[in-house]
């Protein structure tokens, strides 16, 4: 575009700059824009536009940036200023490396097999009365896999519980009919974390000053786990109050209160069916909640291990967890669902605003060298900063099928956010050359097999060399279903700010060719809602999603099993058997998966 972007585009400036080339005001008057279909030299309806926004970033004091619309990418679109001819098109991307009718058919088989492959790996008389009967593993307990030597996983952490059961709990809300058996799921697992917070633990004890609340693992019959390992580990009662958070909102959303779950889950399978600590909201809150929220509260500004149990520092995923857990439990108490007195929920509001600031300004989550998440700043320089549990949590942390920025239960660095996404591109574009088992699919612009962090030696056993997890995997593609449905859901445009060298916004680089040609410097890429363009274009991250799919298809077993790992060298299963948050994971992707398939 040479001269023509120089005249109407620049940096942000909080004074004005005069255009220096009045021609060059007459040639954005005059600039056509050209499609062509083929070969002949037919012309097209318009599909892109190009203007600027200077009106409104003069009223603010700023200079104007280049707005490019487009409406239709089905005709080939060219931009032609004098000489020069720009084109942006979508990238052509490969969803799978089978027909699209036997890729269905797997997804529908492999979802029933994970649902009972994770469903067996939970404590409950009612769904596997083995576990509880003949291996000791008490009631409402989550076990992370059946793996009991290389490596032994027969244990429950706390994390892989909680978001195991949030996973349950999200196959309750898109279940039209109340399943009575998984609500007694829920609410034995809830129970459960009744018992666990008042174990006397390596990590400390809950008499004294709750510290044992950040004890990460537990043996299987709820008795303390004493090896050596990183402690404490601070992201667990935030999980468990997201959690159960997002189970009394699915209670209410089908009139039901805890007394009435439990008194139906009793009428079913017996009066002495489901003992529990707590038998109403409000006795939950006293009991379970206020207590992990405290935790969270006074040890959120403290260092911890991360979700990987290797490095003690300040996280992105933990900071983000706390922030939600302690954002929804506001929620909930300014709605009446708890009461709590005024200079609590002063507290809580003074903390929310506290840890929110420290996480958009202070933490070093946002770095100005880098254009993605930094994951642990204070090991930045040993480690590159990515990781996947970045991702993890920003799904983690905006679950809601009715999401809305300006609740009160919203917090920052959704899915949609340049840094997440960019996350994603960088750890695609490292792991494409790391695991040879991605080469084949690398310059296929497919997605790959992801790991934890580039530089993890973790090898599911021992350390050498790591190798693609199945649930990060399957992270990334939740992560594309999830932009399509809130975007769908919203009915906004989508709007993609362009920056030197498409800096900022490389992950676009994956759905998008021609990006570049637009600007050099600032420009505004405007795709509006309900256009040709904007289907046509939700549709290539739906299918860029359904690769990363499809690498999970290649490397499960052919009866379903998910491992932790697939080798990076034969994609062979690596690692603890029947790991029970992969299975979580790919059932995470499918739902929002499904619910993009009415949109694309």
């Amino acid at each position: 575009m040479g001269k023509f972007q120089k005249t109407i585009t620049s940096h942000h400036s909080r004074s004005h700059r005069l255009v220096r080339s009045p021609w060059a005001l007459t040639a954005i008057s005059f600039a056509i824009i050209w499609f062509f279909h083929d070969a002949f030299s037919s012309f097209y309806p318009i599909s892109l536009r190009l203007g600027n926004d200077s009106s409104a970033m003069r009223s603010k004091g700023l200079e104007a940036k280049t707005i490019v619309t487009v409406l239709d990418f089905n005709n080939r679109t060219v931009l032609s200023i004098g000489a020069s001819n720009k084109h942006i098109q979508l990238n052509q991307i490969t969803p799978s490396t089978i027909s699209r009718a036997d890729f269905s058919k797997w997804i529908e088989e492999q979802k029933e097999i994970s649902l009972e492959n994770m469903l067996t790996n939970i404590g409950d008389s009612r769904l596997n009365n083995g576990l509880v009967s003949t291996e000791g593993v008490a009631e409402g307990v989550v076990v992370a896999s059946t793996s009991k030597e290389h490596p032994d996983y027969f244990y429950q952490w706390t994390r892989d519980g909680a978001i195991t059961v949030n996973t349950v709990v999200n196959i309750l809300v898109d279940t039209p009919r109340v399943n009575i058996t998984l609500v007694g799921t829920v609410l034995k697992y809830i129970n459960n974390t009744y018992v666990l917070q008042r174990v006397q633990n390596p990590s400390g004890s809950f008499e004294d000053d709750l510290s044992g609340l950040g004890e990460p693992k537990f043996m299987v019959d709820n008795s303390q786990f004493t090896g050596s390992w990183g402690r404490p580990q601070n992201d667990g009662p935030a999980l468990r109050v997201i959690t159960i958070m997002n189970f009394l909102n699915y209670l209410k959303g089908n009139n039901l209160t805890l007394e009435d779950a439990a008194t139906m889950y009793r009428s079913y399978y017996g009066t002495d069916s489901l003992p529990l600590t707590f038998q109403n909201e409000q006795e939950l809150f006293s009991k379970v909640i206020y207590y992990d929220l405290v935790y969270i509260m006074e040890n959120w500004f403290k260092e911890s291990f991360d979700l990987w149990e290797e490095v003690i520092g300040i996280h992105f995923f933990t900071t983000l967890c706390q922030l939600k857990a302690l954002k929804l439990s506001f929620l909930h108490i300014s709605n009446g669902v708890f009461k709590a007195d005024v200079l609590f929920l002063e507290r809580l509001q003074s903390i929310i605003d506290a840890v929110t600031t420290f996480m958009i300004k202070d933490s070093g989550f946002l770095n100005h060298n880098l254009n993605f998440i930094v994951e642990t700043p204070s090991i930045l320089g040993q480690r590159s900063g990515l990781n996947i549990g970045s991702l993890i949590g920003s799904i983690l942390t905006h679950d809601e099928l009715d999401f809305e920025p300006s609740s009160i239960g919203a917090v920052p660095f959704n899915i949609d956010h340049p840094a997440i996404l960019n996350v994603l591109y960088e750890m695609v574009k490292r792991m494409s050359i790391l695991y040879p088992i991605n080469h084949g699919r690398a310059n296929l612009n497919m997605g790959v097999g992801l790991g934890r962090y580039p530089e993890d030696i973790y090898n599911g056993i021992g350390v050498s060399e790591a190798n693609p997890w199945f649930l990060a995997t399957s992270t990334a593609a939740e992560m594309m279903y999830k932009f399509v449905y809130q975007h769908y859901k919203s009915s906004k445009d989508l709007v993609i700010e362009l920056d030197n060298d498409n800096w900022n916004c490389a992950f676009w680089s994956l759905i998008f060719n021609g990006l570049s040609s637009i600007s050099k410097t600032e420009a505004r890429l405007i795709i509006p809602f309900n256009s040709p363009a904007y289907h046509q274009t939700m549709h290539s991250i739906v299918s860029y999603g359904d690769s990363f799919l499809d690498e999970v298809r290649l490397h499960v077993s052919e009866e379903g099993e998910m491992s932790e790992q697939f080798n990076k060298y034969t994609g062979f299963l690596q690692g603890a058997r029947h790991l029970t948050w992969s299975y979580g994971a790919f059932l995470s992707s499918i739902r929002w998966r499904d619910k993009v398939q009415n949109y694309c």
